[in-house]
């Protein structure tokens, strides 16, 4: 088919432009996956503000619920690259599973480096099995500075008693646990981040709904978290100074995941524009909508725009697979998964409202051109937003603190 349409003079995309080399088959079984599974249900989810948890149960039964982990513990060959692929890829189908199974791997992956062996066998099998993990961070008092945690966990007898307010939890009240960042007032460290593991069932966990412009499946609503006894083998990490892998794991993993969202959400919604304009034709011309030469533009537009993002997105993923093997930090990347974040969720809007544009009163229509429109507007004010994040680019460029 390929031959006969190079034949026929029709150009072919290489596929090595839109797929990191060596992840061809693995892009191939998410797509599959995100047309059979994600897709029937992703409407359904956004319109009636349901949780995708058959969808993210789909998703552990692939073998996908901890690919950035070690290969020998249960993880995938060049995981950061894995994990950027099927973020990609699952965002052409349905964004909320997309944006809760990021959230579900950063937990994965932060219980995996900041735990302990212990905690590791207990807690990874559980999320291999289907269960979901959530990060419990920012909090309505610091807004998007989701690092700076107000609120404490009181060291007692039994553990810790955690009083916390929450402001967005991905996966809130619908995840089996949740990393829930405090600090330690009894910790010596002048870093009193601490990580403590709740489970969604204990006493004191209360979540609240979730009603939103986009993503309306994700359930990111508030949670609060009242006098929770947290039983001290459920300290993931040290008393205090996990603001390094808050650096090193945290940052890196959502500012990865959620840029690989925002290019896939692009993308989806340029190739259901693109195969509705071919579709589309009028009757009173006998033309199609892509028979006009500004209609091909604009679309030629937004490819360029998405491939750009793709590029930094699949060149990032790789730089922190080489991080891994060579023994380095992750911080070492932040600065271009910063650029990363700014620009996928800058080009997301601009691709979908160009979408939107060429799909006509159709693309305005409630469908899914529409969502794609609404999900991918979350990016450039889910923390850091992109005026936090060009704040610390500029700094950087003029080499000073990029946080004071």
């Amino acid at each position: 088919m390929e031959k006969q349409k190079q034949q026929e003079g029709i150009m072919q995309i290489p596929e090595w432009w839109t797929c990191p080399e060596g992840h061809e088959e693995l892009q191939k079984a998410a797509h599959a996956l995100g047309k059979k599974e994600l897709l029937p249900r992703a409407l359904i989810s956004d319109q009636q503000r349901s949780y995708p948890r058959e969808s993210l149960r789909e998703v552990a039964k692939s073998g996908y619920s901890a690919v950035t982990i070690p290969v020998e513990a249960g993880g995938l060959k060049d995981g950061f690259t894995a994990f950027a692929v099927l973020s990609e890829s699952f965002a052409h189908y349905c964004p909320s599973t997309t944006m809760c199974w990021v959230m579900h791997m950063t937990t994965a992956h932060t219980i995996y480096e900041a735990g302990t062996e212990e905690q590791r066998q207990r807690l990874l099998p559980r999320l291999r099995d289907g269960q979901i993990g959530g990060l419990a961070f920012s909090e309505r008092a610091t807004g998007g500075h989701f690092w700076n945690i107000g609120s404490k966990a009181i060291r007692n007898a039994n553990g810790y008693l955690l009083d916390a307010e929450k402001s967005f939890v991905t996966s809130g009240g619908e995840a089996d646990f949740y990393l829930v960042a405090t600090t330690s007032p009894e910790t010596d460290d002048p870093d009193n981040l601490m990580f403590l593991l709740v489970e969604n069932d204990q006493r004191g966990v209360e979540a609240f709904p979730f009603d939103a412009m986009g993503l309306r499946g994700n359930a990111s609503g508030p949670m609060n978290f009242k006098n929770v006894q947290v039983a001290l083998e459920n300290r993931i990490g040290s008393e205090g100074g996990m603001g390094y892998f808050n650096d090193n794991t945290i940052d890196p993993l959502f500012l990865l995941g959620s840029a690989a969202c925002w290019v896939g959400i692009a993308q989806g919604a340029l190739n259901m524009a693109t195969d509705g304009a071919k579709r589309r034709v009028h009757a009173d011309t006998g033309s199609s909508v892509t028979d006009y030469q500004v209609i091909r533009h604009e679309l030629a537009k937004a490819q360029i725009k998405v491939d750009s993002a793709r590029s930094m997105l699949y060149r990032t993923a790789e730089a922190l697979d080489r991080c891994t093997k060579e023994g380095k930090e992750l911080s070492e990347c932040l600065y271009p998964l910063w650029q990363l974040k700014t620009h996928a969720a800058d080009m997301v809007i601009d691709v979908t409202n160009s979408a939107l544009q060429v799909s006509g009163g159709r693309g305005y229509m409630t469908g899914q051109v529409e969502k794609f429109v609404r999900d991918g507007r979350a990016g450039a004010i889910m923390g850091p937003t992109n005026e936090v994040l060009r704040e610390w680019i500029g700094r950087t460029m003029i080499e000073v603190p990029w946080m004071d």
